[in-house]
């Protein structure tokens, strides 16, 4: 194992930071006429940061698969210890790639299949005492092979033309006839806000301002499929709320209207309606 392992899991050199100070350099009689060498790293950003690299790690206890596992833990208490802050944090992480006392468990986040086998990706053999990989047991195997031949998915969409598609809604097949959505219309006014002085300061105080906004005046339209109405814009014009709308609502066309498919139609599109329910 490397003697810096710690070093390079843990720490990283500094990042270029290009959200400092904007706008023309400051005066030379503004400048500090003393100053540490720490200072202006901390006051642009280009500060060093924890890293949680964790692949040399994971790389190193994937070649030692077939050792003792005493052995190999052996080497990693010598170059890692635990009067350090920084290399017993290297050693919290062993637990998350070797599962020392392997457990089957049954339900739960932590488990990795119906089969109970333990999360990590390799364990100590209870009976060897050797570093084996859980990928090779049979019952990982058995998995593996009935996940790749499972049939995919159907398809809940099919598009037939830009203003049609074929939907599966409940177990039935329609066609669904889609429009474009209106454009957004804002209407500008003054609104009286509370915001804080200076916003990326959490003790900065809280002015009242008149601030211009842009909301929306344009009508919502009915979704025939989602049975609602859909806003054709945000409530705001910024960007933010674009960008907030546009996850949301990523397809720009709405359902105006639907039709469930006639039984020829299910042949033709190679699709058919879900058994009911009892």
């Amino acid at each position: 194992m490397r003697d810096d392992m710690a070093k390079i899991i843990v720490e990283r050199p500094r990042r270029l930071d290009h959200s400092g100070r904007k706008g023309r350099a400051r005066a030379l009689e503004d400048l500090p006429q003393r100053e540490g060498m720490r200072r202006p790293h901390l006051l642009w950003g280009w500060g060093k940061e924890l890293n949680e690299n964790l692949q040399p790690l994971r790389r190193y206890l994937e070649r030692q698969v077939g050792r003792p596992w005493d052995k190999v833990y052996a080497e990693i208490a010598k170059n890692l210890r635990v009067d350090n802050t920084v290399q017993q944090h290297v050693r919290d992480h062993l637990h998350d790639y070797v599962a020392v006392t392997p457990r089957r468990v049954f339900g739960g986040w932590w488990s990795r299949s119906r089969s109970g086998l333990w999360y990590q990706p390799l364990y100590v053999d209870p009976v060897t005492g050797l570093l084996c990989r859980t990928d090779r047991l049979p019952e990982e195997k058995a998995r593996r092979r009935a996940k790749q031949n499972r049939p995919p998915e159907p398809p809940a969409r099919i598009e037939l033309a830009p203003d049609r598609e074929l939907r599966l809604i409940e177990g039935l097949w329609y066609e669904v006839r889609l429009a474009p959505m209106p454009v957004a219309v804002f209407k500008a006014g003054l609104e009286t806000q509370t915001r804080p002085l200076r916003p990326y300061d959490p003790k900065s105080p809280m002015v009242t301002l008149e601030v211009l906004v842009r909301r929306l005046v344009t009508p919502a339209v009915c979704d025939v499929v989602a049975g609602a109405l859909i806003e054709v814009g945000p409530a705001v014009d910024d960007p933010t709320s674009w960008r907030k709308y546009r996850t949301a609502h990523p397809d720009r066309r709405y359902a105006v209207a639907k039709r469930v498919l006639s039984r020829q139609e299910l042949q033709r599109h190679g699709v058919r309606n879900a058994a009911p329910k009892d």
